[in-house]
């Protein structure tokens, strides 16, 4: 089984187990129903802001969504997790192919995330990709255009890097003769807990 159809067995997993339908999490995620069942069948590779858009729809981390039953759940100060060369989830996309680094830890507050980009023009490209969270890229090799909704495009070579608002539209289009290497950093959506939820309604209320 390829990553992208264990991803998509394990996304129908974790719906049909909150007895959610299709139409259901399409609605919870902002994430059409045609492309979640493509995900779910191993026919296509999310990009990053739909394994957001999907892992918040279930009410799940990345890592949770990404990750395994028998991932770790301690806690977060006690977190140790060394990534070796060659490991990671590896999602291949249209315009990157991203490595998922330490997915064993299911409640990360950030996601490090090795990639390759792989489009050479923001045409090519297509629509900018928005997602909750805030994050930072640094080129390891190769060289990078940013593009953004609101700024004008960045370019960035090896050991150069930025940082930006994962809520604004963005980019990171190829600019060499070959893929470009980078390390991404993303923070998760900020998530309301259910007590906070509650502490606010009584504080409405009162």
């Amino acid at each position: 089984m390829t990553t992208t159809q264990a991803l998509g067995a394990r996304l129908r997993h974790l719906r049909k187990s909150r007895q959610l339908t299709l139409s259901d999490l399409a609605s919870l995620s902002g994430v059409a129903v045609s492309t979640i069942s493509k995900i779910e069948n191993g026919a296509l590779s999310p990009t990053l802001d739909k394994v957001l858009r999907l892992a918040e729809g279930l009410d799940l981390t990345i890592g949770q969504l990404i990750g395994d039953d028998k991932s770790e759940k301690s806690s977060p100060n006690s977190r140790f997790a060394p990534s070796r060369d060659g490991d990671g989830v590896v999602i291949d996309t249209k315009n990157y192919v991203y490595r998922y680094l330490c997915g064993e830890l299911t409640n990360k507050r950030m996601v490090p995330i090795h990639a390759r980009i792989k489009a050479s023009s923001i045409k090519e490209f297509g629509p900018l990709e928005k997602h909750g969270g805030e994050e930072f890229l640094v080129v390891i090799d190769g060289e990078v255009v940013v593009h953004s909704e609101f700024y004008a495009p960045v370019r960035l070579g090896p050991g150069e890097s930025i940082y930006l608002d994962s809520t604004m539209g963005h980019a990171y289009v190829n600019a060499g003769d070959r893929d470009a290497e980078v390390f991404c950093i993303c923070t998760e959506p900020l998530r309301v807990s259910k007590d906070s939820e509650a502490e606010s309604d009584r504080l409405e209320i009162n």
